[in-house]
């Protein structure tokens, strides 16, 4: 045999009997995220293409900068962080507890919910359709696989992890939610500050990582509810949900092992 048939012997015989059913699943949420890394990578040279500080063809302040900050972005990247450090390293401290899973799920969720049910129907410049309007076939692809593809295929797969391969015991609510909030918690202030710090004086115009709906300058009284809003109401509720549900799965699907200790006589 060749050095290429042995290379492709291991990997099969890796994924065959090294892996089990949750990491088999992951691998391919890990290829579907490569995908989905390699359009986080366009749509960031896609904005330094524009490269606008301010006002212009209706793309105020679109550069790289302002790809980076994006919550569709960085979700999408702790995805592929999870399915890579699941499948590879499933050892890992990372993975303790189920909590960097159950995490993910809720950030990703937040991303299909807002864009999906939010932004792509109440925004009549942004979403799917403005996309194919102006032709943007490529920024279209990215969007529906970030936006979309990657937080089902994700929260599917997150859920029957539990079915495939449940753990003996999901720690309390209490347990998730206080560390899964931490992040969510920076990227709020981040949000709420960054008018303030990122504007462009000679137009009078302030950057806000998601327009109207989170410029606690321009529009106070709806953006400061809204933020307060994401953090008090949403992320608990939504936290609760994905663990209250993977639970109950995993408290369905577990079963104990069996005892190996002899009967007393």
């Amino acid at each position: 045999m060749t050095n290429l048939d042995n290379k492709r012997f291991c990997i099969k015989n890796w994924y065959k009997n090294k892996l089990n059913k949750s990491q088999k699943m992951f691998f391919f949420v890990f290829l579907l995220n490569i995908v989905g890394l390699g359009f986080v990578i366009y749509s960031f040279i896609d904005s330094l293409m524009h490269n606008n500080i301010g006002p212009a063809e209706k793309r105020v302040f679109r550069n790289g900068f302002t790809e980076v900050d994006k919550f569709t972005n960085q979700s999408n990247l702790l995805l592929l962080v999870f399915a890579f450090v699941y499948v590879f390293y499933p050892k890992n401290s990372l993975l303790k507890n189920e909590k960097f899973l159950i995490a993910c799920m809720t950030y990703i969720l937040f991303t299909f919910v807002g864009y999906n049910l939010i932004l792509n129907l109440t925004a009549k410049d942004k979403g799917y359709a403005a996309l194919l309007n102006e032709n943007r076939i490529a920024a279209f692809a990215a969007s529906i696989t970030l936006h979309f593809i990657n937080p089902v295929v994700f929260i599917v797969c997150g859920f029957l992890r539990f079915v495939f391969n449940p753990v003996e015991k999901i720690k309390s609510f209490k347990a998730f939610v206080i560390p899964g909030m931490i992040y969510p918690i920076i990227y709020l202030i981040y949000v709420i500050t960054i008018p303030y710090v990122y504007n462009s004086h000679a137009n009078g115009e302030y950057y806000s990582v998601y327009g109207g709906p989170t410029n606690v300058i321009k529009n106070p009284k709806l953006a400061w509810p809204i933020c307060i809003g994401m953090i008090f109401v949403y992320f608990p509720i939504t936290f609760f949900l994905i663990w209250f549900g993977a639970r109950k799965i995993n408290t369905k699907y577990y079963v104990p092992p069996k005892s190996t200790t002899p009967l007393e006589n």
